[in-house]
């Protein structure tokens, strides 16, 4: 599996992803709660995974939060 991380946030001593990643020839978004172990990071079960074609989706709808004209390809 290789993914590449998209936004961090830390809470309570651990981290929540969100990542695109490639699995199996497929791609996908994916939003995991991590934890550390040593000095590595582990991901848990907590969070999920969805459609990679809808990330333009979730962008749009938080450019729109923010006041900000989604292009059209974004636009709900």
């Amino acid at each position: 599996m290789s993914g590449r991380w998209l936004f961090e946030q830390p809470h309570r001593g651990h981290l929540w992803r969100l990542e695109v990643q490639t699995f199996r020839g497929r791609t996908f978004g994916n939003w995991r709660k991590w934890y550390r172990m040593g000095e590595d990071w582990k991901p848990t079960k907590e969070g999920f995974t969805f459609p990679l074609d809808r990330l333009a989706d979730l962008t749009g709808c938080l450019m729109a939060y923010h006041g900000i004209e989604p292009p059209d390809e974004l636009a709900r």
